[in-house]
Protein backbone atom coordinates (compact mmCIF):
# COMPACT_ATOMS: atom_id res chain seq x y z
CA UNK A 1 0.00 0.00 0.00
CA UNK A 2 1.52 3.47 -0.70
CA UNK A 3 2.15 6.06 1.13
CA UNK A 4 -0.67 9.02 0.72
CA UNK A 5 0.42 12.40 0.01
CA UNK A 6 -2.78 13.58 -1.32
CA UNK A 7 -5.80 12.41 -2.42
CA UNK A 8 -4.63 11.70 -5.70
CA UNK A 9 -2.49 9.10 -7.86
CA UNK A 10 -3.24 7.13 -5.04
CA UNK A 11 -4.44 2.90 -4.94
CA UNK A 12 -6.55 1.02 -2.11
CA UNK A 13 -3.80 -1.94 -2.06
CA UNK A 14 -0.98 -3.05 -3.83
CA UNK A 15 -2.82 -3.52 -7.26
CA UNK A 16 -6.16 -2.95 -6.30
CA UNK A 17 -8.58 -2.69 -3.19
CA UNK A 18 -10.16 -6.58 -2.49
CA UNK A 19 -8.93 -7.63 -5.57
CA UNK A 20 -7.79 -11.24 -4.32
CA UNK A 21 -4.67 -11.52 -6.15
CA UNK A 22 -1.53 -10.06 -6.43
CA UNK A 23 0.75 -10.51 -9.11
CA UNK A 24 2.09 -14.05 -8.04
CA UNK A 25 4.82 -15.84 -9.75
CA UNK A 26 5.94 -13.04 -12.14
CA UNK A 27 8.31 -15.02 -14.52
CA UNK A 28 5.62 -17.70 -15.18
CA UNK A 29 2.65 -15.33 -15.27
CA UNK A 30 4.48 -13.08 -17.69
CA UNK A 31 5.43 -16.14 -19.68
CA UNK A 32 9.15 -14.30 -19.49
CA UNK A 33 12.28 -16.57 -20.66
CA UNK A 34 14.54 -17.80 -17.34
CA UNK A 35 17.48 -15.91 -18.97
CA UNK A 36 15.48 -12.48 -19.39
CA UNK A 37 17.10 -9.53 -17.43
CA UNK A 38 16.25 -6.26 -17.45
CA UNK A 39 19.59 -5.12 -18.70
CA UNK A 40 18.49 -6.56 -22.30
CA UNK A 41 16.05 -3.95 -22.30
CA UNK A 42 18.10 -1.82 -23.89
CA UNK A 43 18.70 -0.75 -27.42
CA UNK A 44 16.57 1.10 -30.09
CA UNK A 45 13.06 2.57 -29.57
CA UNK A 46 10.65 2.70 -32.33
CA UNK A 47 7.43 4.91 -31.15
CA UNK A 48 4.06 3.82 -32.26
CA UNK A 49 2.95 7.25 -33.18
CA UNK A 50 2.25 9.88 -30.91
CA UNK A 51 -1.02 8.75 -29.67
CA UNK A 52 -1.17 8.58 -26.16
CA UNK A 53 -1.77 5.09 -24.38
CA UNK A 54 -3.89 4.20 -21.00
CA UNK A 55 -2.79 1.19 -18.39
CA UNK A 56 -2.59 0.50 -14.87
CA UNK A 57 0.89 0.33 -13.23
CA UNK A 58 0.83 -3.54 -11.88
CA UNK A 59 4.03 -4.20 -11.03
CA UNK A 60 7.12 -2.07 -9.47
CA UNK A 61 10.75 -3.72 -9.31
CA UNK A 62 12.15 -1.46 -6.35
CA UNK A 63 16.30 -2.61 -7.67
CA UNK A 64 17.94 1.15 -6.98
CA UNK A 65 18.99 2.84 -10.81
CA UNK A 66 17.84 -0.21 -12.51
CA UNK A 67 14.37 -0.04 -11.13
CA UNK A 68 11.30 -1.02 -13.41
CA UNK A 69 7.75 -2.16 -13.64
CA UNK A 70 4.80 -3.42 -15.67
CA UNK A 71 1.68 -1.56 -17.01
CA UNK A 72 -1.44 -3.29 -17.97
CA UNK A 73 -3.06 -1.50 -20.69
CA UNK A 74 -6.42 -0.85 -20.97
CA UNK A 75 -7.37 1.81 -23.82
CA UNK A 76 -5.29 3.21 -27.09
CA UNK A 77 -2.41 0.33 -27.80
CA UNK A 78 -2.88 -1.65 -31.03
CA UNK A 79 -3.81 -5.60 -30.17
CA UNK A 80 -3.33 -6.28 -33.80
CA UNK A 81 0.69 -6.84 -33.35
CA UNK A 82 2.92 -9.44 -32.60
CA UNK A 83 4.42 -7.71 -29.56
CA UNK A 84 1.12 -6.87 -27.71
CA UNK A 85 0.91 -10.46 -26.62
CA UNK A 86 4.19 -10.86 -25.13
CA UNK A 87 4.98 -10.61 -21.81
CA UNK A 88 1.30 -11.13 -20.50
CA UNK A 89 0.37 -8.32 -22.94
CA UNK A 90 2.03 -6.44 -20.47
CA UNK A 91 3.91 -3.01 -21.21
CA UNK A 92 7.65 -2.79 -19.53
CA UNK A 93 8.60 1.18 -18.20
CA UNK A 94 12.00 1.49 -16.90
CA UNK A 95 12.75 3.68 -14.02
CA UNK A 96 13.41 6.71 -16.64
CA UNK A 97 10.54 7.08 -17.92
CA UNK A 98 8.13 7.17 -14.88
CA UNK A 99 8.23 9.87 -11.70
CA UNK A 100 6.51 8.63 -8.39
CA UNK A 101 5.67 5.14 -9.40
CA UNK A 102 2.60 3.93 -7.14
CA UNK A 103 1.12 0.58 -7.94
CA UNK A 104 -2.47 0.19 -9.20
CA UNK A 105 -2.36 3.80 -10.72
CA UNK A 106 -3.49 4.92 -14.21
CA UNK A 107 -1.06 6.22 -16.54
CA UNK A 108 -0.63 7.61 -19.88
CA UNK A 109 1.97 6.79 -21.79
CA UNK A 110 3.67 6.60 -25.39
CA UNK A 111 4.01 3.18 -26.45
CA UNK A 112 7.14 1.91 -28.57
CA UNK A 113 8.49 -1.25 -29.71
CA UNK A 114 12.05 -2.23 -29.08
CA UNK A 115 13.81 -5.86 -29.73
CA UNK A 116 12.15 -7.08 -26.23
CA UNK A 117 9.10 -5.96 -27.22
CA UNK A 118 6.46 -3.29 -26.20
CA UNK A 119 7.87 -0.81 -23.59
CA UNK A 120 6.13 2.79 -21.94
CA UNK A 121 7.81 5.88 -22.18
CA UNK A 122 7.01 9.66 -21.37
CA UNK A 123 4.42 8.02 -18.68
CA UNK A 124 2.56 10.59 -16.79
CA UNK A 125 0.08 9.13 -13.83
CA UNK A 126 -3.63 10.64 -13.64
CA UNK A 127 -5.08 12.12 -10.84
CA UNK A 128 -8.28 9.99 -9.24
CA UNK A 129 -11.46 10.76 -7.79
CA UNK A 130 -13.97 8.24 -6.19
CA UNK A 131 -17.78 8.57 -5.41
CA UNK A 132 -19.56 5.58 -3.84
CA UNK A 133 -23.08 5.12 -3.91
CA UNK A 134 -25.61 2.84 -1.98
CA UNK A 135 -25.77 -0.36 -3.89
CA UNK A 136 -29.78 -0.87 -3.47
CA UNK A 137 -30.12 2.71 -4.90
CA UNK A 138 -33.34 3.31 -6.74
CA UNK A 139 -31.67 6.45 -9.01
CA UNK A 140 -29.60 5.34 -11.33
CA UNK A 141 -26.15 6.96 -13.20
CA UNK A 142 -25.76 7.91 -16.48
CA UNK A 143 -23.19 5.25 -17.49
CA UNK A 144 -21.99 4.16 -21.05
CA UNK A 145 -23.64 0.89 -22.36
CA UNK A 146 -20.29 -0.49 -23.22
CA UNK A 147 -18.69 -2.75 -19.89
CA UNK A 148 -15.06 -4.13 -20.66
CA UNK A 149 -12.36 -5.58 -18.35
CA UNK A 150 -9.09 -5.32 -19.97
CA UNK A 151 -7.02 -6.21 -17.10
CA UNK A 152 -8.99 -9.04 -15.15
CA UNK A 153 -5.78 -10.69 -15.01
CA UNK A 154 -4.54 -8.20 -11.70
CA UNK A 155 -8.21 -6.37 -11.41
CA UNK A 156 -10.76 -9.79 -10.78
CA UNK A 157 -13.25 -7.19 -9.23
CA UNK A 158 -13.67 -4.26 -11.93
CA UNK A 159 -15.02 -3.02 -14.66
CA UNK A 160 -14.18 -0.08 -17.06
CA UNK A 161 -16.16 2.07 -19.99
CA UNK A 162 -13.99 2.95 -23.02
CA UNK A 163 -16.09 5.24 -24.25
CA UNK A 164 -15.07 7.60 -21.40
CA UNK A 165 -11.62 7.22 -22.45
CA UNK A 166 -12.59 9.61 -25.52
CA UNK A 167 -13.23 12.41 -22.91
CA UNK A 168 -9.56 11.73 -21.44
CA UNK A 169 -11.38 10.27 -18.09
CA UNK A 170 -10.94 6.64 -17.25
CA UNK A 171 -13.46 5.65 -15.01
CA UNK A 172 -13.99 1.92 -13.09
CA UNK A 173 -16.71 0.63 -11.07
CA UNK A 174 -16.38 -1.95 -8.39
CA UNK A 175 -17.73 -4.83 -8.41
CA UNK A 176 -17.45 -5.86 -5.04
CA UNK A 177 -20.66 -7.39 -3.33
CA UNK A 178 -20.91 -5.21 -0.79
CA UNK A 179 -23.24 -2.17 0.43
CA UNK A 180 -22.02 0.54 -1.30
CA UNK A 181 -20.66 1.10 -4.61
CA UNK A 182 -17.36 2.32 -5.69
CA UNK A 183 -16.57 4.52 -8.91
CA UNK A 184 -13.47 5.80 -9.72
CA UNK A 185 -12.54 8.46 -12.16
CA UNK A 186 -9.13 9.17 -13.61
CA UNK A 187 -8.00 11.91 -15.33
CA UNK A 188 -6.88 15.87 -15.04
CA UNK A 189 -9.20 17.48 -12.62
CA UNK A 190 -11.26 19.61 -14.92
CA UNK A 191 -11.69 16.17 -16.91
CA UNK A 192 -13.12 14.32 -14.11
CA UNK A 193 -15.03 16.94 -12.28
CA UNK A 194 -17.28 17.24 -16.42
CA UNK A 195 -17.37 13.42 -16.12
CA UNK A 196 -18.93 13.29 -12.83
CA UNK A 197 -21.12 15.94 -13.94
CA UNK A 198 -22.31 14.00 -17.25
CA UNK A 199 -22.62 10.57 -15.60
CA UNK A 200 -25.12 12.08 -12.84
CA UNK A 201 -22.99 11.91 -9.64
CA UNK A 202 -23.37 15.28 -8.90
CA UNK A 203 -27.27 15.47 -8.84
CA UNK A 204 -27.21 12.17 -7.30
CA UNK A 205 -29.01 12.27 -3.85
CA UNK A 206 -27.16 9.71 -1.92
CA UNK A 207 -23.36 10.17 -3.64
CA UNK A 208 -20.36 10.79 -1.62
CA UNK A 209 -16.62 11.42 -2.35
CA UNK A 210 -14.65 9.01 -1.13
CA UNK A 211 -11.57 10.97 0.59
CA UNK A 212 -8.65 10.11 3.11
CA UNK A 213 -8.43 11.26 6.65
CA UNK A 214 -5.87 13.47 5.96
CA UNK A 215 -8.05 15.09 3.32
CA UNK A 216 -11.41 15.25 5.60
CA UNK A 217 -9.50 17.20 8.59
CA UNK A 218 -10.36 20.18 5.63
CA UNK A 219 -13.67 19.77 5.23
CA UNK A 220 -16.97 21.30 7.64
CA UNK A 221 -18.15 17.83 10.05
CA UNK A 222 -21.27 18.32 8.82
CA UNK A 223 -20.76 17.52 5.29
CA UNK A 224 -18.52 14.35 6.39
CA UNK A 225 -18.97 10.77 7.80
CA UNK A 226 -16.94 8.00 9.02
CA UNK A 227 -18.03 4.97 6.86
CA UNK A 228 -17.97 1.76 8.65
CA UNK A 229 -16.00 -1.17 8.28
CA UNK A 230 -19.86 -3.01 7.85
CA UNK A 231 -20.75 -0.92 4.76
CA UNK A 232 -17.02 -0.48 2.52
CA UNK A 233 -14.82 -3.66 4.34
CA UNK A 234 -12.85 -3.95 1.18
CA UNK A 235 -11.32 -0.45 1.65
CA UNK A 236 -9.00 0.68 4.01
CA UNK A 237 -9.96 2.85 7.04
CA UNK A 238 -7.86 5.65 6.33
CA UNK A 239 -9.94 6.19 2.96
CA UNK A 240 -13.13 5.56 4.29
CA UNK A 241 -14.58 9.67 4.78
CA UNK A 242 -17.73 10.16 2.70
CA UNK A 243 -17.50 13.69 1.98
CA UNK A 244 -21.55 14.93 0.64
CA UNK A 245 -21.79 17.27 -2.22
CA UNK A 246 -25.13 17.21 -3.26
CA UNK A 247 -26.64 20.67 -1.46
CA UNK A 248 -23.78 22.74 -3.25
CA UNK A 249 -24.27 25.00 -5.47
CA UNK A 250 -22.40 23.84 -8.56
CA UNK A 251 -19.84 26.55 -8.78
CA UNK A 252 -18.96 25.31 -5.06
CA UNK A 253 -18.60 22.21 -5.30
CA UNK A 254 -16.19 22.13 -8.40
CA UNK A 255 -14.27 24.23 -5.99
CA UNK A 256 -14.11 22.10 -3.53
CA UNK A 257 -13.58 18.97 -5.73
CA UNK A 258 -11.20 21.11 -7.66
CA UNK A 259 -9.34 21.59 -4.40
CA UNK A 260 -9.55 17.96 -3.49
CA UNK A 261 -7.84 17.08 -6.84
CA UNK A 262 -4.78 19.28 -5.92
CA UNK A 263 -6.03 21.26 -9.06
Amino acid sequence: QGSVVGPVRVAFSVVSSGDPRARPNLPVAMGWSSKWSQDDWEGPRHRLGMNRAVGVLVDWQHKGGKSFGWIQPIFGLPTDMPQAHSHGGDVYVNHRDIQDPRLGSVVTFVPYVDQQGLGAEECVPRRVLRFCIPRDSNIQLTLPMTEVNPCNTYLTSSIFYPEMEERGVTLRKYLWDIPLTVYELWGAPQDILSAAEELGMFAHPEVEVLTSRNMARQEAQEKLREIGEDELPTVPPYFRFGLSMHDDAPESRRQRLTALLGG
